[in-house]
């Protein structure tokens, strides 16, 4: 019964491993807030959040290369199979293609993970001796930013054969590693940190993780990556600069776009309103894009699927499969907002301490209805990439820009509405409006080119008819 349930409402192994990984991440976030809170002083407190906005500055090595890898991935497996021990079996040309897919993506993390030592190692070094003036500098904070970004580069250089994986349709393996991940990582910083550890808590999570991926590569697909690397090179490669390139440019840009416009509204608010309000901001702006990010499981775990029936020409079951995952992800959405909303009634009335930490009531409705409809551009987005597409690429930069200069122009005079008002006129007057514009045209034109084909197909089938 629960099967079928869970059948019913779009819940496979992969959408399951995923929803549960993240709903731990919430969870062991709320619980790390709490151990840094305990075993942390207030200055350390500040270096221990520094550590994890300056280390997201990879995502300019990255570039979203690894969501690039998962389409053109996907594309190649419809045309080959999984064996029993774990190696892939079909088109020699294929296989020879995302063979050189692994190969480029292995040369460019491994240069993206050097060039985050070179550069995001002296950045932060410099950063922190520049605050040396302060009194309460932790003695440590050299030798585990170190750490940090070492073993970050060399989970950044991991994460490519993870996204190859997963665009091969592994897609549940891979969403359970990353729960053993999310587990491992989140119970290595509490005991840390409850060993008095302080800033090495960050470094021995980023240690956690590089080593579990290593273990799960070295136990479950040293055969994959052996067989795939090993075979014979007589066939045409992929050619990034004619294929790989076209798509993966956008999706930087977008993804740089997307860094920008999530990290600038608590800098705005703290300048012109004081850290309490930046918090507010802050752990509000988290809560949404978790049960948002929670939402899109539905989605992005269908990612290579998704390129699979492209690449089959299937473009009616593609949309059939899309519009009922789209449903379920909505439903859920929905149910997660209206949950949350309603449990902050009921905490404003005995605890109003707790509901003060984040934004005021009706800021936080407008928050989850914007965060609503960029739920369904960002399904959208998925649907149009499986194409190999990013036709959301200068939706993107406009959005990034509304988002600067609505921004600058609200929060100085209206403080925390302002930062809300500037959200709703980049989400609705930008991304929702032009995103669904822009899927709309472009599913009409791969139905037209379907339609076209299909029936070249019908004619050709019927001159057999009529000569036979």
């Amino acid at each position: 019964m629960i099967k079928r349930l869970f059948h019913r409402m779009g819940i496979d192994r992969a959408v399951f491993l995923t929803l549960f990984s993240r709903g731990w991440v919430v969870l062991s976030g709320l619980v790390s807030i709490y151990f840094v809170g305990r075993f942390l002083t207030p200055a350390e407190q500040g270096y221990y959040y520094t550590f994890n906005s300056l280390i997201a500055l990879q995502i300019f090595v990255e570039l979203g290369l690894n969501y690039a890898i998962i389409q053109f991935a996907s594309h190649e497996m419809a045309h080959l199979t999984w064996q029993t021990n774990y190696t892939i079996n079909g088109s020699p040309l294929a296989k020879r293609r995302l063979q050189s897919l692994l190969q480029f993506s292995l040369v460019w993390f491994g240069v993206a993970a050097a060039l985050m030592i070179a550069v995001l190692l002296p950045i932060g070094l410099v950063f922190f001796h520049q605050n040396n003036a302060s009194q309460e500098v932790p003695n440590n904070v050299t030798v585990a930013w170190t750490l940090l970004v070492i073993f970050a580069a060399l989970n950044l250089l991991l994460t490519s054969t993870v996204a190859l994986l997963e665009g091969c349709g592994h897609v549940a393996q891979v969403a359970g590693l990353r729960l053993r991940q999310a587990v491992i990582t989140g119970i290595s910083i509490w005991l840390i940190l409850s060993m008095q550890g302080g800033l090495f808590a960050l470094s021995a999570s980023s240690a956690a993780s590089t080593l579990v991926v290593s273990a799960w590569l070295w136990k479950r697909y040293r055969a994959f990556l052996k067989d795939l690397l090993c075979h014979p090179t007589d066939l045409p490669p992929m050619n990034w600069r004619k294929e790989i390139w076209p798509f993966h440019w956008r999706i930087a840009v977008s993804w740089m776009s997307g860094y920008f416009i999530t990290q600038l509204f608590n800098p705005l608010i703290f300048h012109f309103s004081g850290p309490v309000a930046a918090g507010q901001m802050g752990m509000s702006l988290q809560v949404i894009g978790a049960i948002n990010a929670t939402a899109l499981a539905w989605i992005s775990t269908k990612a290579p699927s998704y390129g699979q029936l492209v690449a089959r020409k299937k473009e009616i079951e593609l949309d059939q499969a899309f519009k009922r995952d789209l449903l379920q992800s909505s439903v859920f959405l929905l149910v997660c907002f209206l949950g949350f909303l309603i449990s902050l009634l009921i905490l404003g009335k005995y605890f109003p301490n707790v509901t003060n930490r984040l934004l005021p009531y009706k800021l936080l409705l407008l928050m989850a209805i914007t965060g609503a409809l960029s739920h369904i551009t960002s399904a959208e987005a998925v649907y149009l990439r499986a194409h190999k597409e990013e036709p959301f690429f200068i939706l993107s930069i406009i959005h990034g820009a509304t988002i600067l200069s609505s921004s600058f122009a609200l929060i100085p005079t209206m403080g925390l509405p302002g930062a809300v008002y500037a959200q709703i006129i980049a989400i609705i007057g930008v991304t929702f409006i032009g995103g669904n514009y822009i899927y709309l045209k472009r599913r009409n034109s791969f139905f037209s080119v379907e339609g076209c084909s299909q029936n070249q197909k019908n004619r050709i089938s019927q001159k057999n008819i009529e000569s036979h």
